[in-house]
């Protein structure tokens, strides 16, 4: 496997699980942003709305009618009416229940016997809280006719209300949904370009200097001479690629300075051979068996005769003859002369 290769399978995962990561934490905060914002918009739809039911109540204290049961429920209609005229978005509703649990209005006309057994409770909670001096469950969950709803509740006292904002859960879930596929797809296309860049980085910057330097370095060791390595980056590799071109320089001069000393070597041998040839050509030698005469010293050459010995030494060799006496020979020859002084 090649260096490039294994670097990649060791990036993959870490880029991927911290993409994971990312995107995880992403979702999340993403999901607990649209739960936030659902509610603050809910909020804000039942605060808009509330206002009015305060304006009708003041009217009717103001002008002491709040005790008077016609006068009131005058004004409640109108408090209805107000909410009936109010634009909501789809698949939500409004709503208002009495302290008893039972349905005083509902935008969305549905039956009282299902908002009753539905928000009934969550009604009675409420005024119970609030009556206990205690902190009222205005947001929470329901499940109405198989629907899962989130919403929202404010508590009117003067006149018994629970007023509810409900929203299909359904709505919220779609949101984070999207932003999960979104978040996701955007996660795997962050993925695919990091692991493309830091491949394409890592060929350019390592893979592809490491791959030059050891090309060069092959060419070095076959004994080519490498001029320059194609790196010109200012780090640990253009540092490695220049020092492998000065030792490229220093090995073919090493080379050079062989050869020539090789060269210089032959020629010596050469001449010292040629001496030799020519100091060899000049010598002869007698081999073989010389027939001589055991009394006057001649020798018989291949022909048949019989010749001094000097003569036939000479014509068989390079050796030449000076005459002399011995000591023996002159006592003997001429013992009256004394040939062996000075």
């Amino acid at each position: 496997m090649k260096l490039q290769s294994k670097i990649a399978y060791s990036i993959i995962p870490l880029v991927l699980s911290s993409l994971f990561l990312l995107g995880a934490w992403s979702i999340k905060k993403a999901g607990e942003s649209i739960h936030k914002s659902t509610f603050l918009y809910m909020n804000t739809v039942i605060d808009s709305y509330m206002p009015d039911i305060e304006k009708n109540h003041q009217l009717l204290v103001k002008n002491g009618l709040d005790t008077i049961g016609s006068f009131v429920s005058e004004y409640k209609r109108h408090a209805v009416r107000t909410a009936e005229n109010l634009t909501l978005p789809d698949n939500s509703h409004l709503f208002i229940m009495d302290g008893s649990g039972n349905l005083v209005f509902c935008s969305t006309k549905k039956h009282t016997d299902v908002m009753t057994a539905v928000w009934g409770p969550a009604a009675k909670k409420i005024r119970s809280a609030s009556a206990d001096d205690a902190a009222p469950e205005y947001t929470g969950r329901a499940e109405e006719a198989g629907i899962e709803t989130v919403y929202v509740a404010r508590q009117f006292s003067p006149w018994d209300w629970v007023i509810f904002f409900a929203m299909e859960d359904k709505v919220v879930s779609g949101a984070k949904r999207q932003i999960r596929n979104a978040t996701i797809g955007i996660a795997g296309m962050c993925a695919i370009l990091s692991i493309a860049m830091i491949l394409i980085v890592f060929n350019k910057f390592f893979a592809t200097p490491v791959r030059r330097i050891s090309n060069s370095a092959s060419a070095i060791a076959a004994g080519r001479h490498v001029r320059q390595i194609d790196v010109r980056s200012n780090d640990e590799m253009g540092d490695l690629a220049r020092n492998m071109e000065t030792m490229s320089r220093a090995i073919q001069q090493h080379r050079a300075e062989i050869k020539q000393s090789h060269d210089e070597l032959e020629t010596r041998v050469k001449e010292r051979t040629m001496e030799l040839e020519t100091a060899l050509s000049k010598i002869k030698t007698l081999k073989g068996l010389l027939p001589i005469c055991m009394h006057c010293k001649k020798i018989r050459d291949d022909k048949g005769y019989w010749k001094q010995m000097e003569a036939y030494i000479q014509k068989n060799s390079e050796a030449e003859f000076s005459h002399s006496i011995c000591e023996e020979c002159a006592h003997k020859y001429y013992p009256d002369i004394d040939l062996t002084s000075g």
